[in-house]
């Protein structure tokens, strides 16, 4: 924690570096963070309100609510796949600790959610007619959460694909598989028992249908539900940077 406050500036340039160059270039710079997720919002009410006319009520906004914190979580993970890697030559010629590049690039992700977000929100009131409940407040404690249970497996990943580059093709086919087991798409309280079983042995779940409490059923989480992101949002932060730290001295030369 030391080393992240002392190297804030660093980590702060690196997410705006990132930034800047997604953007770079283009006529409408930034702005695209906020059109994109209004377009997904758009098309999604388009398909599942006049086409496809299936699952809960406003289903439309039940999937934008899993949908925006499934984008972070998921392109967190694979852009942590060469966060190490694609920074060896800085690595090699600088001191400083490496931990700043999967923070910075969970901090980059973050931005991009906090922009969808920005357009999201008004969305939810203005077009999905969405009425604001004091459940939402429940929001940012989920958010906070599922920051650190990322971190701790962007931790993970980053050192892995020092070691077995193959981790990079392993997690984009793992991610595919992993957002069918995840209820954005379905609405757990009518699942099948089956189905149920299979969704709670994913631990992402757990943070979606915390979002899903908070925004969309307008309910405060359980008290068992919250216990069970606090923790994995602890032992993934824990366990992810014991690894990275323990791998840390061979990055150089591995990178």
């Amino acid at each position: 924690m030391k080393s992240f406050f002392q190297y804030r500036e660093l980590i702060r340039n690196l997410v705006i570096k990132d930034l800047k160059l997604k953007y770079r270039d283009s006529v409408l710079g930034f702005l695209w963070s906020l059109a994109n997720p209004l377009l997904l919002i758009l098309v999604y009410s388009f398909v599942f309100g006049h086409i496809l006319r299936a699952g809960p009520a406003n289903f439309a906004y039940f999937l934008m609510v899993g949908i925006l914190p499934w984008n972070f979580f998921a392109q967190s993970l694979m852009m942590s796949t060469g966060s190490i890697l694609d920074n060896g030559n800085l690595i090699r010629k600088v001191a400083l600790p490496m931990e700043v590049f999967p923070v910075a690039t969970v901090l980059f992700n973050l931005a991009q959610y906090v922009f969808a977000l920005i357009v999201f929100f008004p969305m939810a009131w203005l077009f999905f007619k969405v009425p604001v409940a004091w459940s939402w407040i429940n929001f940012l404690p989920v958010l906070a959460l599922q920051v650190l249970f990322t971190l701790g497996l962007c931790f993970f990943i980053s050192a892995a694909t020092v070691f077995y580059r193959d981790v990079r093709h392993f997690t984009e086919i793992f991610l595919m598989l992993f957002f069918w087991l995840t209820p954005i798409i379905y609405d757990v309280q009518t699942a099948s028992a089956t189905l149920k079983t299979v969704l709670y042995m994913n631990p992402f779940s757990y943070f979606i249908l915390g979002y899903q409490d908070a925004l969309y059923r307008n309910t405060f989480s359980s008290p068992e539900q919250w216990l069970a992101i606090t923790s994995l949002a602890i032992v993934s932060l824990a366990a992810g940077y014991t690894l990275f730290m323990v791998c840390k001295p061979r990055f150089a030369e591995e990178a």
